[in-house]
């Protein structure tokens, strides 16, 4: 199994471009392995070092094939894209620092889980009056990070094939506007986000609190009446909210734990690591949703007390 780069033809059909990445965890490595072609930029907190990315490749039974590469650090190019893929809590913060350096960047991308963030970006672009315009997007690759093993940097373990979709959070003026590799443009980025909302907001939650992998939520007949108690409280919250669902929640969800029935949520992940989870930018925006219609959400509410969120 490998991650293939930009073929030599859409190499040739597209101008090589400058992208800024902030966040080297899963996400930002997987996308920029896609990126290799390309003049790509890290941002790392201390915003001077290189930094040095690892991907690791299941490869039957030969073992792991390694990609290692290593990104020279911004000093404030300018940037086609500035693609951020840190914790969807830690978007300003982690923008605030690199602030005098943004009147560079044409483009800014938030590819996180959750939502609220992003419209909390787009405010705080405006306050500070930058032109920038602002993306959002989500993606389906499969990665984790591991206790890295080398002194280079942090490991990423390639797990899966997906989709990558970005569209402008707000205006329509991108047409012209070419994206990063293995990054395709969508009209609907709002209906595209419910939609992995709402699938996020029950197999996040369920697989924290039992400690499962995805497909457990299925196999399980412990498990699965609560996915399908859980998935219909947020079904009928959207239809309180006038967000359609392309199909059925219940078994939209079944089929998302199926299809990644190996896979642990990023939740479950991030608490076994013993890190902050996205929640409050899954359920708890599901949550204030409801609040802002005078609605409960009682099964939703119970899952984010246990889990302390």
């Amino acid at each position: 199994m490998t991650i293939s780069s930009p073929s030599a033809q859409n190499i040739s059909r597209q101008s090589p471009l400058s992208i800024g990445l902030l966040g080297t965890g899963a996400v930002g490595t997987l996308m920029a392995s896609h990126w290799r072609q390309h003049r790509v930029f890290a941002l790392p907190r201390d915003k001077a070092s290189a930094v040095t990315l690892n991907l690791y490749l299941p490869n039957n039974e030969a073992g792991e094939q390694q990609l290692q590469w290593a990104l020279p650090c911004w000093q404030g190019e300018a940037l086609d894209w500035l693609v951020v893929t840190t914790k969807a809590a830690d978007t300003l913060s982690a923008l605030q620092p690199w602030l005098s350096y943004l009147p560079q960047v044409k483009n800014l991308l938030l590819l996180q889980n959750g939502m609220g963030q992003q419209q909390q970006c787009a405010d705080w672009l405006a306050r500070q009056q930058l032109p920038v315009r602002l993306w959002a997007g989500i993606s389906t690759a499969g990665g984790y990070r591991r206790t890295a093993n080398n002194a280079q940097g942090s490991e990423v373990v390639y797990a899966g094939a997906g989709q990558t979709i970005a569209g402008r959070w707000c205006g329509n003026d991108s047409e012209d506007t070419q994206l990063p590799p293995d990054i395709e443009a969508v009209s609907d980025i709002h209906n595209r986000m419910r939609e992995k909302l709402a699938v996020n907001a029950v197999i996040n939650p369920l697989t924290a609190i039992l400690r499962c992998h995805n497909g457990e939520l299925v196999s399980n007949p412990l498990y699965l009446p609560q996915l399908q108690a859980l998935a219909a409280e947020v079904d009928n919250l959207y239809q309180q909210l006038h967000w359609p669902l392309s199909q059925d929640l219940t078994g939209r969800v079944e089929q998302v734990a199926l299809a990644t029935a190996a896979n642990r949520s990023s939740t479950l992940q991030d608490i076994l690591a013993g890190r902050t989870t996205e929640l409050p930018y899954i359920c708890g925006y599901l949550q204030q949703q409801a609040h802002n219609l005078g609605l409960s959400l009682p099964l939703t509410d119970r899952l984010m007390q246990q889990l302390q969120v």
